[in-house]
């Protein structure tokens, strides 16, 4: 990587953290925008790492334990392999590198780190993807005041500024749309979301559910679907290019008791599966917030997950954007209230542009 390049900043910890770093590197790539994407993870001590499997099952099999995990969150020094830190800076220092985008806090002692030894005036963005601070930042609040931090939803404001996606591609009018109802439980498959689905099947919905262990995958029903992310999948691993990679997808089909995996294209057909929905259903994630705008979703919301959620759920409530789950439910799962709000997300999204349109591919003239 060259001086120019644009080096993004993201975690494995959360998919949240994750994905739109990933849809960012495609979207600037494809333009021929120099970019990499580093996974915080990739620094840990091996025996740290080799943890987060387990620490994912214990929150996705009890809510509770998930909340109380997110209320003891710290900062990661001590996660860190000083030797893998220190080549990083090192190899930063060596390539000029100038330009960040950071997608999660726990990056912020490791720019201090390198903010020292820079030779270069160095362009560091914290791009904020919740309405409120994360763990993440919040256990950073005395330091990230001081860096340009790049708000989606800034809590003072009903409009949001930017959405990330692979591409610019316009959301499908809701009349053109399959109509199933997208379920999941963000990266770590936690939160209410599996109560929601007999309510919705019993109500005649069709689903399309990303479940987080194979194993609740139920019997074909003919109406419901589901899919999920290859299991041995995980965030900090490489391909075969040395590059960091989107999830790969995989559809789930359980015939007389026997469990078929069916591995999907590519990302771009699962991204196909929230163009094409009525509403998605999740707890009020950073991440899902971006795909409801950027995808024009309708996005019906579960228990929040932590204060972040919390102050994200009643953002996109504001903007009309969104609809508790038990309102929605309360509504008889109304039709006419999901197409209300999609209609306010095109509108509101034919207004706001791509984040790596503004910031980076404005740079040349023939991405604007």
């Amino acid at each position: 990587m060259n001086s120019s390049s644009i080096h993004l900043l993201a975690s494995g910890n959360s998919l949240g953290a994750y994905i739109p770093a990933m849809h960012l590197y495609t979207y600037l790539q494809d333009r021929g925008i120099d970019t990499d994407v580093h996974v915080l993870e990739n620094l840990y001590h091996e025996e740290v790492r080799n943890k987060i499997r387990s620490t994912k099952r214990a929150f996705h099999a009890n809510f509770a334990v998930a909340l109380m995990g997110h209320k003891l969150a710290k900062p990661v020094d001590a996660s860190l392999d000083e030797a893998a830190v220190r080549d990083m800076l090192h190899a930063w220092k060596r390539d000029g590198a100038s330009q960040f985008a950071v997608f999660t806090g726990f990056w912020l002692p490791i720019l201090e780190r390198y903010k020292e030894v820079a030779d270069n005036p160095l362009d560091i963005r914290l791009i904020r993807m919740d309405a409120w601070d994360t763990p993440s930042f919040k256990v950073h609040k005395e330091v990230y005041p001081r860096y340009d931090n790049v708000w989606c939803y800034a809590p003072t404001k009903r409009t949001p500024a930017f959405y990330m996606a692979s591409d610019e591609a316009e959301p499908l009018p809701y009349a053109q749309r399959a109509g199933r109802v997208l379920i999941h439980g963000g990266g770590w498959g936690i939160g209410t979301y599996a109560g929601t689905i007999r309510e919705l099947c019993e109500a005649g919905r069709q689903l399309d559910v990303i479940v987080y262990d194979p194993a609740e995958v139920e019997e074909d029903d003919g109406a419901t679907r589901y899919y999920g992310t290859e299991p041995s999948w995980d965030p900090w691993s490489r391909d075969e290019q040395g590059r960091h990679t989107f999830p790969p997808m995989v559809r789930y089909l359980r015939k007389d008791g026997v469990l078929q995996t069916y591995p999907m294209e590519d990302y771009a057909a699962y991204t196909d599966l929230l163009r094409n929905c009525a509403a998605v259903i999740s707890k009020p994630g950073g991440a899902t917030l971006n795909d409801s705008l950027a995808f024009g979703i309708p996005f019906v919301m579960l228990e929040p997950f932590g204060d972040h959620e919390f102050h994200n759920a009643a953002y996109w409530e504001a903007c009309g954007f969104g609809i508790r789950y038990a309102d929605w439910k309360a509504g008889d799962f109304s039709e006419r209230l999901l197409e209300e709000i999609c209609s306010r997300l095109l509108e509101t999204r034919t207004t706001i542009s791509h984040y790596g349109r503004n910031t980076y591919a404005a740079e040349n003239s023939s991405y604007v």
